[in-house]
């Protein structure tokens, strides 16, 4: 009988043991700029941590198995470390071929799939007010000293491919404050944000948003080619999840935050 004991409690370990294997460690990573996606621009995730990472978290709720961890650094850091391998997954990014080679976008008939996108975002024109420089919708016009955008980001590239000259800058404060200093035609920064500047900051009041945006983009949950070969069945689960999350929370977040942002 003491023998079958032992025999049950040492099965019992084993099974205790095979349960806490399958948890999946995957360690996100994303941008260290405060915003409503997210907030503050500390390397902490702070109590209330912004839209985005409130819609990550949230893939625990869908997929039980998943134990997810933040890290916050610059984004042109965040696409090194996917590459690498130093982090599983980083948010928000957009889709560019040339991307594919450090990690892993939801595809479907060899485009990206934008059923699982985070979400959707539109880069626009910043200027001064008086400033010769044009933007009608599908060519720049009258710029002479090129166009500032945060190093890392994907509208470098598609302002190249217009002609455009581009000068990079780390964060939306610097490029504000160079536009003011003369230093350049204009800035292309995402609107959301570059609208929550503006609003934020009195000293940028000379500095007005051009119609339409330049470019809209969707954004996606972007996953390291390493997790994905140890992982290959659960990632397509958690972009499944991400995307009923998006569905189900995003307007609520939005309401959230926005509301926070925009005071």
């Amino acid at each position: 009988m003491r023998a079958y004991f032992l025999v049950a409690i040492l099965l019992l370990l084993l099974g205790q043991g095979s349960a806490v294997a399958q948890v999946v460690e995957f360690h996100v990573a994303y941008e260290d700029k405060d915003s409503a996606d997210h907030t503050k621009s500390t390397i902490e995730i702070p109590e209330h941590p912004g839209i985005m990472v409130e819609m990550v978290r949230l893939i625990e709720t869908r997929v039980p198995n998943l134990r997810i961890t933040f890290s916050r650094k610059p984004w042109a850091r965040c696409l090194v470390e996917l590459e690498s391998g130093a982090v599983d997954a980083i948010f928000s990014s957009s889709f560019k071929p040339e991307r594919l080679k450090i990690g892993v976008y939801p595809m479907k008939d060899g485009k990206d799939d934008r059923r699982y996108r985070i979400d959707t975002k539109s880069y626009s024109l910043y200027k001064l007010s008086d400033a010769a420089g044009t933007w009608d919708g599908k060519r720049f016009d009258n710029l002479r000293q090129g166009v500032l955008a945060i190093r890392g980001y994907s509208i470098i590239d598609d302002l190249k491919k217009l002609g455009v000259a581009v000068k990079e800058v780390n964060r939306a404060d610097d490029g504000f404050r160079m536009l003011l200093a003369g230093r350049a035609d204009g800035f292309a920064h995402l609107t959301e944000f570059g609208d929550y500047v503006l609003k934020k900051s009195p000293e940028f009041a000379g500095i007005v948003k051009v119609a339409p945006p330049i470019m809209t983009k969707d954004y996606y949950l972007q996953v390291s080619h390493q997790f994905y070969a140890k992982q290959p069945a659960l990632v397509p689960v958690i972009w499944k999840a991400l995307a009923e999350i998006r569905q189900a929370e995003l307007e609520r977040l939005e309401a959230k935050y926005l509301k926070q942002y925009s005071e």
